[in-house]
């Protein structure tokens, strides 16, 4: 896992690279120093944000959260928050901040960051949060006539080893967000949902 996160930072940097060089390029070769304003535009306008972003939108304003976890058999527990979506970097990108309510006993903060890579034409997900020391990234598509998105992604769990999850959200009718966080565990081909978490509107 941490190899391919350090391959995807070395891509995007990569990527950016190749903008650049390829506006360099275009520019006339008799032409004393490189127009950084030409550049700028042309580099903006080969990464702005798609259509698809739009989509992002619901993400974007303040949250109560409530947030169901299975632990280890038993009954769920609840976990209560808020949480708060901007879009970042241009509007490429919906940055979500939560964290546990002062009167909560499992304290927590997370990030998420969610957007669309129009290269690749996927919806993406990255999170991080105070369980644990490392990123999580899932990719997916999106079904408009259901308001849903299905990413997935592999994560190293310690003493269990690698588990594909999978993040399925959804936009409800009363414009609440509802985020089932599920794995396949070792020896099953089936999904399990262990936390569930509902967003709803302030």
């Amino acid at each position: 896992m941490a190899s391919r996160k350090r391959a995807s930072v070395l891509v995007g940097a990569g990527m950016l690279a190749g903008l650049l060089a390829g506006v360099v390029i275009a520019q006339p070769a008799n032409q004393e120093k490189p127009d950084k304003r030409a550049i700028y535009e042309a580099v903006q306008k080969m990464s702005a944000p798609g259509p698809e972003h739009k989509y992002l939108e619901p993400f974007v304003g303040s949250f109560t959260q409530e947030i169901l976890y299975e632990a280890g058999g038993g009954p769920p527990v609840t976990i209560e928050g808020v949480a708060t979506g901007k879009w970042v970097l241009g509007d490429r990108f919906v940055q979500m901040n939560a964290n546990s309510t002062p009167r909560e006993e499992m304290r927590f903060e997370s990030i998420n960051f969610f957007g669309y890579d129009t290269g690749r034409k996927k919806y993406t997900a990255i999170g991080l949060d105070t369980g644990g020391t490392y990123a999580v990234f899932a990719e997916g598509d999106y079904e408009p006539r259901l308001k849903t998105w299905t990413l997935e992604g592999e994560t190293e769990e310690p003493g269990v080893g690698r588990l594909p999850f999978r993040f399925v959200l959804q936009v409800m009718p009363d414009k609440s967000i509802v985020h089932e966080v599920l794995f396949k565990l070792p020896g099953s081909e089936e999904y399990k949902q262990v936390a569930k978490t509902v967003y709803r509107r302030k």
